[in-house]
């Protein structure tokens, strides 16, 4: 596995090509955030210090990622339920458990083919910060040699 990571880190490192967000994603991690709101979130922003609800509607939602600055998520420090894989066989035994599992090899071929990716989403409270979308794809990134982005969202109480 090591072999292919550094091939994987020679053939990706320039990928440059992250987005905001498309409409399709913001759709679809808004939606996730409702599904999960009172199950999850609702104890998540007590444990990082965020306001409650931490979006109201999907429009806040987009301002919210419209305003937030891009990150290294790297260069940040600690983000709650943030992966660090360190290769790609990791990744994938990751997602296997994820109700709805992604498709890593299309993440792969979208980072070979320069396709624009949705930049990962941290929401930032007082106490702490939490990965909230695109855990798989900044760990792939990391996998491949790109220094992996992120929105970092701030949702202060």
């Amino acid at each position: 596995m090591k072999l292919i990571n550094l091939i994987y880190e020679n053939q990706y490192a320039s990928y440059s090509n992250w987005t905001r967000f498309t409409d399709q994603s913001l759709h679809d991690d808004f939606q996730e955030y409702k599904q999960k709101e009172l199950a999850k979130w609702k104890s998540r922003s007590r444990i990082i210090g965020s306001r409650w609800p931490i979006f109201d509607s999907i429009q806040q939602f987009q301002q919210d990622l419209q305003d937030s600055p891009v990150v290294f998520i790297d260069d940040i420090g600690y983000v709650d339920n943030l992966t660090k894989n360190v290769d790609i066989d990791d990744i994938r035994d990751m997602v296997s458990g994820y109700r709805y599992p992604r498709d890593v090899d299309r993440i792969i071929q979208g980072y070979k083919n320069n396709v624009a990716m949705p930049l990962p989403i941290i929401l930032r409270g007082s106490r702490g910060m939490w990965i909230m979308a695109g855990n798989t794809r900044q760990s792939v990134a990391r996998v491949l040699g790109i220094k992996p982005r992120a929105l970092l969202v701030d949702v202060k109480r």
